[in-house]
This record gives C-alpha cells, sequence and structure tokens, in this order.
C-alpha cells in the first residue's frame, strides 16, 4: 500500500482513548444508519479515507506534525484528568486541536458542499440561460472542500481567541461515546431567546463547542460572557451527572456521520436507546437559505444575494454544570442575522453559518 494512503479525519491516538482492548488496537463502533455493533473493530480502519486530504500529503503530513505534539498534551490531560495552566502553550494546542477537528472531517466536507450547491443553485435561477437547466439531476461541489473549509478556518481563528476550555468529569455509571465526526455545537443562550437564525457560527454569542475526551472526560469550549461554566478558578475535575450525560451522547449521535464508537462499558441496549432519542431530533438541522430581490450595479450588471444558516438542534438541556452570566441574562438582541459576540465583527455577519 502506498505511503500515508488512509488518512484519518479522526486521530487514531485520540479513538485509542475509547478502546475496547488493552493493546488499544479494538473498538466498539455502532453504525448509526442500521443500528448494527461490531464489538471489536479495528480501529486502525475507522474515520478514514483513501487521499482524504490529498495525494500530494501536505496536508495530511500538516495534521500529523499538529497531532505529534497534541497527542502528548492529551494523553497527559485522560491520564491526570487535569487541563494544562490556563491560557499556557499547552492549553493553546488543545485550543487548535479542537477548532481543527470541528473543521477536518467527511461531515463537514459534505455540510460544506451541500451549502455550495444549495447557494449556487439558488443564484442561477435568477439567470434567464438557466431557464430549462435540470437542477435535480446535478450537484455542485468542491474536490477539496476540506481545503475550502479549514481556509476558512484558519483565517477565522481570531474570531475564536476570547472562548474559553474547561474540563468536565463523568465519574457516573454512564460512559461517554464518541463518534467519526466528535466535535458537536450547541447555544443554549440563542435557543433560550427564541432565536430564529443561525446558532452556532464561529462568532455567535452564546456558542458552545463539546469534545468527548474519554469516557469520563469531556472537554467544553464556551463563551464567558455568556455562562459560568463551574467555580471562575476551577478549570478542571468539572462534575457533570447522567442527565448531562445523556444530553452530550444524544448530541454526539446527531453530529455523528456514520459510525458511534465507545468502549465495552457502553452496553448494546443503551446505543439503541441514544440512537432511538436522537431520531426525534436528527431531521432540525438543516440549511435554511434567504434570497433577496438582486440588485442593479453602476455597470449594469446585477448582484444576488443570498443569506444562509443552519437551523440548530433544539435539545433543551437543563445542564447541571453551566449557568448564564448576568450579563446573558440582561443582554438585548440586536436583531440582525447573526447575533455575533464581538462588535468588531459585526460587518461580517452574513458569513455566519
Amino acid at each position: 500500500m502506498p505511503e500515508k494512503k488512509k488518512q484519518h479525519y479522526v486521530p487514531k491516538f485520540y479513538l485509542r482513548f475509547f478502546s475496547t482492548s488493552q493493546n488499544q488496537k479494538k473498538i466498539k463502533v455502532c453504525l448509526k444508519r442500521t443500528g448494527k455493533i461490531i464489538q471489536n473493530a479495528d480501529l486502525e480502519g475507522q474515520a478514514q479515507e483513501d487521499y482524504f486530504y490529498g495525494k500530494d500529503l501536505e496536508r495530511e503530513e500538516w495534521f500529523g506534525n499538529i497531532e505529534d505534539t497534541t497527542s502528548v498534551v492529551l494523553k497527559e490531560v485522560v491520564k491526570t484528568k487535569f487541563l494544562p495552566k490556563n491560557k499556557s502553550d499547552d492549553y493553546y494546542w488543545i485550543w487548535l486541536f479542537i477548532l481543527l477537528q470541528a473543521y477536518r472531517t467527511r461531515a463537514n466536507a459534505d455540510e460544506f458542499n451541500d451549502m455550495v450547491d444549495k447557494s449556487l443553485k439558488t443564484v442561477m435561477k435568477f439567470e434567464p440561460k438557466f431557464k430549462d437547466f435540470d437542477f435535480d439531476t446535478h450537484f455542485f461541489a468542491y474536490d477539496d472542500a476540506i481545503e475550502k473549509t479549514l481556509d476558512i478556518l484558519l483565517n477565522s481563528l481570531p474570531m475564536m481567541m476570547d472562548m474559553q476550555i474547561k474540563l468536565l468529569y463523568n465519574d457516573t455509571s454512564k460512559k461517554l461515546i464518541t463518534s467519526d465526526n466528535p466535535v458537536s455545537k450547541y447555544n443554549q443562550f440563542l435557543e433560550s431567546r427564541n432565536y430564529p437564525y443561525g446558532h452556532c457560527g464561529m462568532a455567535s454569542k452564546g456558542l458552545q463547542i463539546f469534545y468527548p475526551l474519554a469516557p469520563d472526560l469531556i472537554l467544553v469550549m464556551y463563551d464567558p460572557k455568556v455562562y459560568k461554566v463551574g467555580n471562575r478558578k476551577q478549570f478542571s475535575r468539572i462534575q457533570i451527572n447522567e442527565t448531562d450525560v445523556e444530553f452530550f451522547n444524544n448530541l454526539t449521535c446527531l453530529y455523528a456521520n456514520k459510525a458511534l464508537y465507545s468502549t465495552s462499558n457502553v452496553t448494546d441496549f443503551q446505543f439503541e436507546k441514544i440512537l432511538e432519542r436522537s431520531k426525534k431530533h436528527q431531521n432540525q438541522k438543516k440549511l435554511e437559505l434567504k434570497q433577496f430581490e438582486p440588485v442593479a450595479n453602476d455597470n449594469e450588471t446585477e448582484s444576488v444575494i443570498v443569506q444562509h444558516h443552519k437551523t440548530p438542534f433544539m435539545l433543551h438541556p437543563n445542564l447541571s454544570f453551566i449557568k448564564q452570566s448576568q450579563h446573558a441574562k440582561s443582554y438585548k438582541l440586536s436583531g440582525y442575522f447573526a447575533e455575533i459576540r464581538d462588535e468588531r465583527y459585526r460587518s461580517r455577519k452574513n458569513r455566519q453559518h
């Protein structure tokens, strides 16, 4: 087999935190669509595709270098159940790794191409020359969608610098699961305000990002102006209860592409209940497009503006470890199509998705 042909979009070192075997080569898999369970699947073959990042290996090697550094940091976190010092170099390696993981998966590439396809078709319908075009038989997509989404992420990282990371600890009898798209997003703040547009854009006020790190650990990245997580000086071992674990597992399932992963401590029946609960909400998240009438330009051409956002999952959780701040409770929504954390990015509001 050619070198580095199989390229993982969820790193192997991370999946080993959920391994079922002592040698960390096996993992329990639940297929999302059918519910089929594989008790001891080959960990090596999970969450990967041939040349997913390209045959030139440039992006694959770039991710490999980041994983080499971050894996050391995260293995220590899993072992000690403590985060590195707040705002330290190791802390920011975790910060970067969470965001990269959110944008490097097959699920994210497919979601991006779905947005490209629907947006382009919406604009094309304003052009008379496409009057007889069969839109249903064509799908517009980027072959290098991952490159495009990662470029967007890397250019947008300054928007995320305000987000805080803390480590939640699960010592209940229920264990956390993960998936082939392990980073999930939520926004209790905008959900509580019945906000009608996108909740989970990178610059959204009240954004929450969750990343199961091990069966007993989950990282949370959140808007610190809106939420209080644990005590102000407590960054690690923040206790969660069984209801919290149930919410996280349901959200992980909703964000999963094809496969859920766990140790053998998660029973087949528990997977069955997770799938059953998630089906009630699976169709909530979809791409919404709003088109505006063409605007005439000085050069006698017309511009068409298409605004898009993804409708969020609405689970209405009552999480034990988090509260809205006084700032959040008194905050008045701006009325824009995107509710932005930082006023400096207000002019970019229509880029939220």
